[in-house]
């Protein structure tokens, strides 16, 4: 009997151990990406009062930087995930040295993916939509958003550096300061005032140039001023392998991103295709959701951190605990945030500016699918983010995204669109098709356990 309580007393004290550890991970991490969600929100709230056809040109823009803003997230995914390996068995100069590397290789892909973006728009925003006002606002956009990319892919390497080595404060700060910043500009350059007149779509594009810019400063400036590892860690000089075993990571990494955010993309060219009022709720819905993910989104971090230090010491069956911990306490999570945005589902709607005759009868009912789905969205995004990519398993990642979002969730998706003509909530439904098969895959692959390794190799 004495044996049992000492073992229940240790399992309490692990688990109240790995809590404060959670959020002095996740909870920083959590916070940022909800302010990050809730600046494109302000955007589009604010855009949406100069009509549908702005909020549906914000929306398909910013889609578009957002499947390029997935090179950079594939990229800093497999960085983040090398530099906990690293940072685990206390190897600071491969650390900054694989950083570098995806900084720099990057940034090369990133500036031409930016040209042809801006040079492009107005046929990208054709792919999307036939109404010619929408197609014009969100080629300015894009005009007002070139430089976006290259900015953003600098902070979200050294923000994946910073939090793999257990850092997820200094992103917080900066990216708080930033982020008020930005709404501030929002608010003047959209609007007009002080002497500068309503730029309207274009002003918001300026606005995120501008506080980007200003974070990428401010970033560099106060980390080199501290004498942080990042600038005074030397760098490996033959750096073959850890370039090798990065590209390994990155490359299916990068590759997964793109075929989900094409995903996404292929979702927003079904309901822009079905109207302007379609795709303006959607538009709207979209913020929000990411706003719903952002807790789990710094809880993913926090796993993938825990887990990455535990694997670069060969730790794995601590490795193995932690992961359970996380799905227990995902799954627990998920389902109360679902039933809490359920019964708060009508003043969420007054909120976003979804209570005019013409578009509550779409919002409604797709918002209660959401929440009724929200769980499993949340349970994937740790497995898949926060278990599976941190050992490693990123082919089959890519597998796994590419089958749930091209073999059925939009194929199955256009069909009930396009032949079938189903209803808004129907076809949105018809949509989170893609996160049952998710899980299925993932959940078996987790079982397995073939995400147990260590990525680390010998550079020194």
């Amino acid at each position: 009997m004495n044996f049992k309580n000492t073992l229940i007393s240790n399992q309490n004290t692990t688990s109240a151990s790995m809590l404060v550890k959670v959020i002095k991970l996740g909870f920083p991490v959590a916070i940022q990406s909800a302010l990050l969600a809730i600046l494109a929100l302000a955007d589009v709230l604010m855009v949406s009062d100069l009509g549908q056809e702005a909020t549906a040109s914000v929306g398909i823009a910013s889609k578009w930087l957002f499947v390029a803003a997935m090179i950079m997230g594939g990229m800093a995914s497999a960085n983040g995930i090398l530099v906990a390996q690293y940072w685990g068995r206390n190897d600071r100069r491969s650390a900054k040295t694989v950083t570098l590397l995806a900084m720099i290789s990057g940034a090369k892909i990133l500036v031409l993916v930016s040209l042809v973006i801006t040079f492009f728009s107005g046929y990208i925003m054709m792919l999307q939509t036939n109404d010619a006002t929408v197609i014009e606002l969100g080629s300015t956009y894009l005009w007002y958003s070139v430089p976006i990319l290259i900015l953003t892919h600098l902070l979200v390497i050294t923000e994946s550096a910073l939090r793999g080595s257990g850092d997820t404060m200094t992103p917080l700060y900066f990216g708080s300061i930033t982020i008020v910043v930005n709404i501030t500009l929002n608010f003047w350059l959209i609007k007009g005032g002080l002497g500068v007149p309503a730029m309207g779509v274009a002003g918001a594009a300026l606005a995120t140039t501008i506080s980007r810019l200003l974070q990428v400063v401010l970033t560099f400036c106060v980390l080199y001023s501290r004498k942080h590892w990042l600038f005074t860690t030397q760098i490996l000089t033959e750096s073959d392998k850890l370039w090798s075993s990065y590209k390994h990571i990155a490359i299916p990494s990068t590759l997964s991103a793109l075929t989900w955010a094409a995903g996404v993309l292929g979702y927003q060219v079904i309901f822009g295709h079905m109207g302007t009022t379609e795709l303006a709720v959607f538009s709207m819905i979209g913020p929000f959701e990411s706003l719903c993910y952002s807790l789990f989104f710094g809880i993913s971090v926090a796993c993938s951190v825990l887990l990455g230090q535990s694997l670069g010491r060969d730790e794995f069956t601590n490795a193995h605990e932690i992961s359970k911990f996380f799905v227990k306490a995902v799954f627990t999570l998920g389902l109360c945030t679902g039933l809490l945005l359920f019964f708060a589902k009508e003043a969420i709607l007054s909120w976003l500016n979804l209570t005019s005759e013409e578009l509550y009868p779409l919002a409604s009912p797709a918002l209660t699918v959401l929440f009724c789905f929200i769980w499993l969205r949340m349970l994937n995004a740790v497995i898949i983010n926060g278990i599976l990519r941190a050992g490693g398993d990123n082919h089959f990642c890519l597998r796994m995204d590419f089958f749930s979002a091209w073999m059925v969730g939009v194929p199955l998706t256009a069909f009930a669109a396009f032949v079938l003509k189903l209803d808004f909530q129907y076809i949105y439904m018809l949509m989170l098709t893609e996160e049952l098969v998710k899980f299925a895959l993932c959940f078996h692959r987790y079982l397995k356990c073939y995400w147990m390794k260590n990525l680390t190799v010998t550079t020194i």
